[in-house]
């Protein structure tokens, strides 16, 4: 139950993040739309098969890196999907198949062996994150 309600709580704050990161994207890219907002029940409907079965600090780690990383690829997706969840769908099935899936799960498991302090750990899962983006596919191709 503990990990449950950790990862509601971590997807709140990544709706949060997600909708000013793609809200302001789409206000430079079309000034004149406005944007809907996504519903908490929407995003973890779509973002649950990014949840690391089991409840051990790798598996939450893996799962909160897994959903950075798919949110901020989905931000960068062309405004052609048919709402803003389509794009996050696309951009769960695209991690999914992609070696950046495996890369995360080694990745979790190894930063979670190191001991860091919370601090450490947060720069290190920063870090990591940045290393795997699946955007750099995107901004690679232009």
């Amino acid at each position: 139950m503990c990990s449950q309600n950790l990862f509601v709580s971590y997807l709140s704050t990544a709706i949060m993040v997600y909708n000013l990161v793609v809200n302001y994207s789409q206000m430079l890219r079309q000034p004149n739309r406005t944007c809907g907002e996504i519903r908490l029940e929407d995003i973890i409907r779509i973002l649950q098969p990014l949840a690391a079965k089991g409840s051990s600090v790798a598996q939450i780690i893996q799962t909160g890196i897994a959903t950075i990383i798919v949110l901020e690829y989905s931000a960068f997706l062309p405004l052609n999907y048919k709402g803003d969840l389509k794009r996050v769908e696309s951009a769960v099935y695209y991690y999914l198949k992609s070696p950046t899936a495996v890369a995360v799960e080694q990745g979790a498991k190894e930063i979670s062996r190191q001991g860091y302090d919370r601090e450490e750990l947060g720069k290190k899962i920063l870090e990591f994150i940045l290393e795997n983006r699946l955007s750099k596919d995107l901004t690679e191709k232009k």
